[in-house]
């Protein structure tokens, strides 16, 4: 099976803030930095992107530092944001859903459960998930579903040869990483599960989980999906953007 290209862009950050963020009940006093990626698989059924940033209104209204829009970072890999033929929504938090509607062709990949929640469940609508919630994003994903364009899934799925969709909720109600085959060996995208390279390391959720023994099992079930650790990728550890080959502005080879 031919393998994929994984990167990762940076489409804003760094940020600093309590550490407490990125290690629940931890770090109180401490300091992180986090940043906020998306990622673009390339291969033989690519590209595949997996989240989407945010728009560049977003951005603005957000106060996003180092802001560089999804478009334009796709394009430093040759890759038309029109064009992309798949879409792989882990989550439909603001950092990662705002952008959708930069990819009109695509078939857009969610998870049923996820979808659900935020359309009908009215707990969504309150003040501590509003937070995270992004209604530009979501008009996006109504209008794709309008096209024939969502596909809702149920649990794990095939999406190409050599690429898996992953059921793993916890710090959403429908989150779903992705599973690639690479060239160093099966590697998981695994969004915003663990944020950063620690909280698999040790096992310990951030501070935004929303269901926390639905996370232990799918942390422990994300980590005995791949070979060695460093083919786990968080979702916002700046170490993607700085121990990695950047191969343009923003832009780093994970595999």
């Amino acid at each position: 099976m031919d393998a994929y290209q994984i990167y990762a862009l940076c489409y804003a950050g760094p940020l600093e803030g309590p550490g407490a963020l990125t290690m629940w009940n931890r770090d109180w006093e401490a300091r992180g930095q986090r940043a906020y990626y998306f990622w673009c698989l390339l291969g033989p059924g690519g590209p595949v992107v997996l989240d989407c940033g945010v728009g560049p209104q977003q951005a603005g209204e957000r106060g996003l530092p180092g802001y560089l829009s999804p478009v334009e970072l796709l394009a430093r890999l040759g890759v038309e944001a029109a064009k992309v033929p798949h879409l792989v929504l882990s989550h439909l938090h603001w950092d990662h859903v705002g952008g959708a509607a930069l990819f009109p062709a695509a078939q857009v990949h969610v998870q049923e459960a996820e979808w659900r929640f935020w359309n009908e469940d009215p707990v969504a609508r309150r003040s501590v998930f509003q937070m995270l919630r992004d209604d530009q994003g979501l008009a996006a994903l109504e209008a794709a579903q309008a096209q024939g364009r969502l596909r809702l899934h149920q649990g794990d799925a095939q999406l190409l040869p050599g690429l898996e969709l992953i059921a793993a909720p916890g710090h959403a109600p429908g989150l779903m990483a992705l599973r690639a085959a690479a060239a160093a060996g099966p590697a998981v995208l695994g969004s915003d599960c663990g944020h950063t390279y620690r909280n698999y390391a040790e096992d310990w959720p951030s501070a935004f989980i929303c269901d926390l023994p639905a996370w232990l099992r799918s942390m422990q079930r994300l980590r005995g999906l791949v070979q060695r650790p460093e083919l786990l990728f968080p979702g916002h550890d700046i170490a993607l953007s700085r121990d990695f080959p950047e191969v343009a502005p923003g832009v780093t080879r994970l595999a």
